[in-house]
């Protein structure tokens, strides 16, 4: 029932072993060559090996970086690099790499967590060039025993670097420690690096950032930021004076819920029972649905999610989620990361024997999702036709908002599970209202993250759609039933031409 955990190889004299491992990150990067894959895993780092890597460019060609959710920009997201290196993005797109995506100068892997190592390990031909050279990756300081954690943002960190021919690590005091699977040994790294973070940040810097969240008290401003480093600090800062709060907001948790984001919420409570097992997607508006109060008045709920949002965590503490009635790890919330997270909620799960941290291939996969009984899966959608095909990648053709992460097994994993459920969020409206998300048919390029035949029940702001059980005509009422009502006329004009032999 646990994943496979490979035998580590103890050595009494790992603090040796580490010093001389230490080098700089100059040094570090020196072990890529031309051809390499360098693989940055989720969320992209770590940063001071990608500039020092970047800073490269010109002694190497063709090195495939395979990146997912990019935080920053070392330069190969940006024209001018692409003899060295060739990005490419897995699972999630963020927004570094948006504009690169855009204008077709990067790749995508539309891979899934569970089978992401498939290839690889049965030998296909398909995959025998895709191995992986090199890991860069961060992790805590060692513990006395030799253990390094992959802190808050665990993953498939581990998963890479038992495949990978070297892996290179950024070391970070502050990362956390958590029960489960979230460790590896001094003996299993090749290179350490310890960083330097920079001067504290002082009073000052933080009354600038506070200016760019005006509609955040302090408080909740360094709530949200005070584990960053300083130097990532300053580099939130930089963006701001550049694009502004607003834009930085979102990507920070420090924005607002909508009015639309509330409607949701007030949906949502409704389809949550006592003793249910429940996972939530981050991006927006799942990320608020745990501050809209939607879980405050039930009672023994589980946890099983692949990411956090925040406040999750804090049900635990609360009482909220005892983990009672899990039929998979039962009394235990199941994490495969913390991203999401704000600052309190990870401070509360470090080394909290409540909380339990696994690789992201075995928290995602449809067939550990699934041994939960009453087991509720809750991500976002961009886009729903009127025969059920969920769209949470593209929007409106086949520009990619961002990619499907762990979403498309834990739908169907929550679907197959005993009396399980899939519930799709989805705003009514985009573009400033000016168009509907519930549309006849999908545009052409549109990318289906779930397929009609795993529709479950989408929730807007205006209600509850049921599609299981229903054909294409019963799927149509639904939501138009939901939809923005501006729309329902047209959508139902369009439902007529679409699935009946008369129109209206």
């Amino acid at each position: 029932m646990y994943p496979h955990i490979e035998a580590m190889r103890y050595k009494k004299d790992w603090e040796e072993e580490y010093k001389r491992k230490l080098v700089s990150a100059e040094e570090a990067v020196k072990v890529v060559k031309s051809g390499d894959c360098v693989v940055l895993p989720l969320p992209s780092q770590p940063p001071i090996l990608q500039r020092a890597l970047a800073a490269r460019a010109a002694e190497l060609k063709n090195v495939r970086l395979l990146a997912a959710a990019p935080a920053l920009n070392p330069g190969w997201w940006s024209p001018g690099m692409e003899e060295s290196f060739t990005p490419v993005i897995e699972l999630f797109i963020g927004t570094p790499a948006r504009s690169c995506m855009d204008e077709r100068r990067t790749d995508y892997l539309p891979d899934l967590f569970s089978l992401r190592f498939k290839g690889l390990d049965e030998g296909r031909p398909e995959s025998q060039d895709k191995g992986i050279d090199v890991l860069m990756t961060s992790v805590s300081s060692p513990d006395k025993h030799g253990f390094c954690s992959f802190g808050a943002t665990m993953w498939h960190k581990r998963e890479y670097a038992r495949r990978a021919k070297i892996v290179i690590a950024e070391v970070y005091e502050h990362e956390i420690r958590t029960y489960g699977t979230n460790f590896i040994h001094v003996s299993e790294i090749d290179y350490f690096v310890e960083p330097d973070l920079g001067p504290e940040f002082t009073e000052e810097e933080w009354q600038e950032m506070y200016r760019y969240f005006p509609k955040k008290g302090p408080e909740e401003v360094q709530a949200k930021l005070r584990l960053y480093p300083p130097f990532a600090l300053r580099e939130i800062v930089e963006v701001c004076r550049i694009v502004g709060g607003d834009f930085v907001a979102p990507h920070v948790g420090l924005d607002e819920p909508t009015e639309t984001a509330r409607g949701i919420a007030h949906y949502l409570k409704e389809l949550i029972n006592d003793g249910d097992t429940f996972q939530v997607g981050v991006g927006r508006p799942s990320s608020f649905m745990v501050k809209l109060g939607v879980f405050d008045d039930k009672v023994d709920l589980g946890i099983h999610t692949e990411m956090g949002c925040p406040g999750l965590p804090l049900l635990v503490r609360e009482g909220v989620v005892t983990g009672k009635y899990k039929t998979l790890h039962p009394g235990k919330a199941v994490f495969s990361t913390f991203g999401g997270c704000d600052a309190d909620d990870i401070e509360y799960v470090a080394e909290n024997p409540a909380f339990e941290q696994y690789d992201s291939g075995y928290v995602a996969n449809i067939k550990t999702v699934m041994q939960n009984d009453n087991m509720v899966g809750i991500n976002n959608g961009l886009q729903v036709d009127l025969t059920g095909q969920i769209c949470s990648e593209t929007q409106f053709g086949p520009r990619m908002i961002n990619g499907q992460g762990g979403q498309t097994e834990t739908h169907i994993g929550a679907l197959l599970a005993r009396g399980g459920r899939a519930i799709t969020l989805l705003p009514t409206t985009a573009l400033e209202g000016s168009v509907s998300t519930i549309v006849p048919q999908l545009e052409k390029g549109s990318l289906v993250t779930i397929p009609r035949q795993f529709a479950d029940i989408i929730v807007t702001e205006y209600g509850v759609a049921r599609l299981l059980d229903r054909t294409h005509r019963e799927r149509a009422e639904e939501l138009i039933s939901v939809a923005h009502p501006d729309f329902r006329a047209e959508l139902r004009k369009e439902a007529r031409e679409q699935f009946y032999s008369t129109p209206a």
